[in-house]
């Protein structure tokens, strides 16, 4: 799920970007591999990302203002 929202936006792109959501998130809700243990470094990565501050970034809107 690395590609960039330009890659993905067109119709099938976003068909298929959507479609292995849905296949991770159908993965990751059986048992099984949800009882098997998260290695600590990716653990501590993601704990780390979480805790940076939000970042807006519009994908559709302009960088420029009329309030400039």
């Amino acid at each position: 799920m690395a590609q960039s929202p330009q890659q993905w936006r067109s119709g099938s792109g976003e068909i298929a970007w959507l479609s292995m959501l849905v296949a991770t998130l159908e993965k990751l809700s059986d048992p099984d591999e949800r009882a098997r243990p998260c290695d600590p470094d990716v653990l501590a990565a993601a704990k780390a990302h979480l805790a940076l501050p939000a970042r807006f970034q519009s994908f559709y809107g302009s960088r420029f203002s009329l309030r400039n």
